[in-house]
């Protein structure tokens, strides 16, 4: 008896293989659409942790903390740490930096957050402050110190501080096409020289927020800036370097990802495009300010408001709409359903 054992032709195994490629083409943005839906689950999850840090910062001391300690010596980041369970991080900061040591090398230089003092905690990352979604979050600062023979660099966050609906500095008013806007208040500042539109204040507690904590933003989310640039390509695209001050916030001045270029404090700060950085410029018009931005598939970003719940806000929202939520005493009236 004959036993003959036919095996595939290779028109079918082909055609077996065309099938499989087809399968993997229609499942694989089915997988990709589940892990980002993964992501943002967990940057969502983040924010409410920072949530619950601010509440129970202000329940503590009677204020939300503040948002920056001039340019290089503490921000919100820090502040928060003990209430996301990085208490040691905390206790291993020294607070002897101050504006007051700026005309002293020495005492300036080893105070600062990339300084001998301080750089230990500034290089460590911290899972909490950083969004999957952003594949350059992890990026270096490229600024740190050696300690020792090691060297420390620096590491940026995904989420920022809300100053408020117009520029970093907390201006009581600018002029801009014609129009004038006024500062409606923000949850946070800079405790070591507050803007005029603050009244001075350097912490904001919640009873001062009259416009509802449900209508107000504390965080949202920013691009980690990548790659150098500037004069002799000597500087740092340092959008999301939130240990430095002027990186520690946003404004509610531009919409969500918006096609406009940030306003930063200096050229030497922006670099783009390396490859996939936001749009920035140096001082202009406006003085300087960093807009939210994330990189979420549907077109937004989250927002964590005064209440503790994590709001998604589109890019299409309404400017006014967006800057109302970014005041705290600005009375406007904002309904949830125009957001």
């Amino acid at each position: 008896m004959r036993n003959d054992r036919r095996g595939f032709t290779l028109i079918e195994l082909l055609v077996v293989i065309a099938i499989i490629a087809v399968l993997i083409a229609l499942l694989l943005p089915a997988v990709q659409a589940a892990r980002e839906a993964a992501r943002r689950s967990q940057c969502t999850n983040n924010m409410k942790q920072i949530g619950l840090a601010m509440h129970n910062y202000e329940s503590s001391g009677g204020s939300l903390p503040w948002g920056q300690k001039n340019c290089c010596w503490g921000t919100w980041v820090l502040a928060a740490l003990p209430y996301i369970e990085q208490q040691q991080l905390f206790n291993a900061w020294n607070f002897t930096g101050d504006g007051k040591w700026s005309g002293s090398a020495t005492m300036d230089t080893i105070f600062r957050y990339s300084g001998a003092c301080n750089i230990t905690v500034s290089a460590t990352r911290v899972n909490s402050y950083i969004c999957p979604s952003d594949g350059t979050a992890t990026a270096l600062s490229g600024i740190g110190a050696t300690l020792n023979g090691i060297a420390f660099l620096t590491v940026s966050q995904s989420y920022v501080a809300n100053y408020g609906n117009l520029q970093t500095d907390q201006q009581a008013s600018i002029t801009f096409g014609g129009t004038t806007f006024f500062f409606g208040g923000a949850p946070f500042t800079d405790m070591d020289s507050p803007g005029a539109g603050m009244s001075k204040m350097a912490v904001v507690p919640f009873s001062a927020v009259s416009d509802g904590l449900s209508n107000t933003m504390l965080h949202s989310e920013i691009i980690v800036g990548t790659g150098k640039g500037g004069t002799f390509n000597a500087s740092y695209d340092l959008r999301g370097f939130s240990w430095w001050g002027s990186a520690a916030s946003f404004t509610g001045w531009q919409t969500p990802n918006s096609p406009l270029p940030d306003q930063l404090e200096s050229t030497a700060y922006c670099v783009t495009p390396y490859p996939n950085n936001p749009p920035c410029q140096g001082p202009g018009t406006l003085a300087r300010f960093n807009t939210a931005r994330s990189r979420h598939a549907g077109g937004g970003v989250n927002v964590l408001m005064g209440d503790g719940s994590v709001k998604w806000i589109k890019n299409s929202i309404s400017p006014a709409i967006w800057r109302a939520l970014a005041t705290i005493k600005g009375n406007e009236v904002v309904s949830s359903d125009s957001y």
